[in-house]
Order: C-alpha cells, then sequence, then structure tokens
C-alpha cells in the first residue's frame, strides 16, 4: 500500500486572488455554497486546465466527533473528480478552513484548520504549530479566499454537474481563480508555516489499494503569556483518499498504539527513538532480565516526553549489563 448552518455566501468587502484584495459591488446568486469556518477541500494539478473545490462542511464537525469514528465525505463526488482531472496520479489536494467574521463563536478569531501531508501512510505527519492571531490571520485570510472565490466563480459559470452548492470545477484562468490563493508552492503564499498539500504518486491509479493520506490539525491561537505559542497543533485525524476518488475521515483515537522501539547503547547511555503522535506523553519503562516475567505496572519507570508527531528519543543510563525497555503511551 502506498502513501500517496448552511447560508450562501455574503457580500464580501474583498476577495482574495494570488494575495492581492479586489474591490467587490454585489455578489450574484451562485449555486456553490461558502461561509467562514467551512472546510474547503482542493484538487490542483500542474498542467490541467481547470482546479476543483468542495465543501466538506463545517470544521468544527470534525473536531467534535467521537475518537476513532471514520466517516466518509459524500460531499466529494467520483464523477466531478474525474471530469476534472484525466488521472489521479500527480494530484495535489489539500482541506482547510479559518475562524473570520462572522466568527464561530466557540474558537477565537483566527482559528485555523489545515491539512499537513503525509509522508509514509501509517506515519503521522509532523504537526503544524499554534502561531499568534496576528500571524495566523494573515494565513486565515488566504484560506477564506479559497471558499470567497470558488462561490465568486461559481456565480460567474453556468449551473450544473460542474458547479453545485457544495462543489465547482473552476477554470484556472477564471477571473477568481483558488490556485494564486494556494500559491504555486502550497503555502498560501508564503503565509503559512508550510506546505499544506498532499501530492499523489505517479503511479496512484495503477492500484486500489493505493491511498494518500494527510492529517487535519486545529491550530487555535498561542500566547506566550500561556506558553502556548509555537506549541504543536490538536491532531484530529486524517483523510485518505483512494484510487477509485472515495475520501473518508478517520478522527484520532484516544488510545495511541505503542510504538516501534530503535535501540542504541554507548558510553553508558541508551538511546530509545520512535515515532511520536503529537500530544500524546510517552514514558520509559525498564527491567533487568529477573523482572521480564513481572507485570509491565511493576516495572521502573525513566523519562517521559510529550509528542509532535516528529522521530523523538528517551535516554537512560543504565547500571545493568542487560536491560529491557518499553514505551507507554498516554492521551
Amino acid at each position: 500500500m502506498k502513501n500517496y448552518p448552511n447560508t450562501s455566501i455574503r457580500p464580501r468587502a474583498f476577495a482574495l486572488v494570488g494575495g492581492l484584495a479586489l474591490g467587490l459591488t454585489t455578489l450574484h446568486a451562485a449555486p456553490f455554497i461558502y461561509t467562514p469556518g467551512d472546510l474547503v477541500l482542493v484538487f490542483r494539478q500542474t498542467g490541467n486546465a481547470s482546479d476543483f473545490v468542495v465543501n466538506i462542511g463545517k470544521a468544527t464537525n470534525y473536531s467534535a466527533l467521537p475518537a476513532g469514528t471514520t466517516i466518509p465525505v459524500t460531499n466529494l463526488s467520483g464523477e466531478q473528480l474525474s471530469s476534472a482531472f484525466p488521472t489521479l496520479n500527480g494530484l495535489r489536494w489539500s482541506v482547510a478552513a479559518a475562524n473570520r467574521p462572522p466568527q464561530v463563536e466557540s474558537f477565537p478569531l483566527q482559528t485555523l484548520w489545515v491539512t499537513a501531508p503525509r509522508l509514509e501512510a501509517e506515519s503521522q505527519s509532523r504537526p503544524w504549530l499554534r502561531k499568534s492571531q496576528f500571524v495566523q490571520g494573515n494565513a486565515a485570510s488566504q484560506v477564506d479566499g479559497t471558499g470567497v472565490n470558488a462561490a465568486l466563480s461559481s456565480s460567474l459559470l453556468p449551473g450544473g454537474p460542474n458547479n453545485t452548492a457544495v462543489s465547482v470545477v473552476i477554470p484556472v484562468n477564471a477571473p477568481f481563480p483558488v490556485g494564486p490563493v494556494l500559491g504555486s508552492d502550497g503555502d498560501y503564499v508564503g503565509n503559512f508555516q508550510g506546505v499544506v498539500e498532499t501530492l499523489t504518486g505517479d503511479d496512484f491509479d495503477s492500484d486500489p489499494s493505493n491511498v494518500s493520506r494527510a492529517d487535519l490539525y486545529e491550530l487555535i491561537p498561542g500566547a506566550r503569556a500561556a506558553g502556548t505559542l509555537d506549541a504543536p497543533g490538536r491532531f484530529l485525524g486524517y483523510f485518505e483518499l483512494k484510487p477509485d476518488s472515495t475520501l473518508v475521515f478517520a478522527a484520532a483515537s484516544n488510545v495511541p498504539t505503542r510504538p516501534s522501539l530503535s535501540i542504541v547503547r554507548g558510553d553508558g547511555v541508551a538511546a530509545i527513538s520512535f515515532q511520536t503522535v503529537s500530544g500524546v506523553t510517552y514514558r520509559l519503562r525498564y527491567t533487568d532480565g529477573a523482572g521480564l516475567s513481572s507485570p509491565l505496572s511493576t516495572w521502573l519507570t525513566g523519562a517521559a516526553l510529550r509528542g509532535d508527531g516528529s522521530l523523538q528519543t528517551l535516554q537512560d543510563t543504565p547500571a545493568d549489563p542487560v536491560r529491557f525497555y518499553v514505551v507507554e503511551v498516554q492521551p
């Protein structure tokens, strides 16, 4: 397996095209519906004549899912996706939402929900970090711009199977494209801390078992005084795209799996390395050979750390010639 409330948009003071504000007068009725706080799914492909935008619902719906839940993203139509792109190979896709006025009252202004691409299907990506409200506001205006421009483009296109209330195929040369809002590098024209787009492989279509996964993070603005500035965002779960054009969202589990360990011992120090999950606490336990038959709860405890989605290391200075280790995880 390879990794690769529902109201019409209100008149806005500006729309973002390539990061520039364009003055608007009135916004004609458009099939595509968008309001701030909606998760916008964007598909792009280098050299393709069109991009494809899908409104997959309120970000708060995904934030509140029970742990371990998997749901299909039903607003994505396989027929529309096939109509927009000749192949799913080399497809760039991302999901994002921004809490902009009129804001979702349960979250601070400029809260972001943004995907991060997975390099390996089974390994969580390194989480995005919580930035200040001002910094996240720059990215939020671009994220909001994808939904605004999709609605503007929809209002200029004829209604039909490729221009509906939940999705729209937009020519890349349309007056209000989404590509320049995301930027050529997929980082919202440098206004976000990294690339949000996941890229399917060149042979993605060739094997039905292939998957392309992207992790969804919730970024409430951080504050230095509260110790939350540059803290890892909350991992909500991951999206999984398959070659049959289906997309599902798997909410994060409350019980992380025990990680696979790599142990290197030298100069009196044992380094125990493993892949972490954001927001999970890991604690080292150890015993000598005589304690192997004892319950793990009786093993001695060592160092601990908080996971951030990266490969991290716990160290121990063993006094025994032989020592056995486990790493226990806590949500």
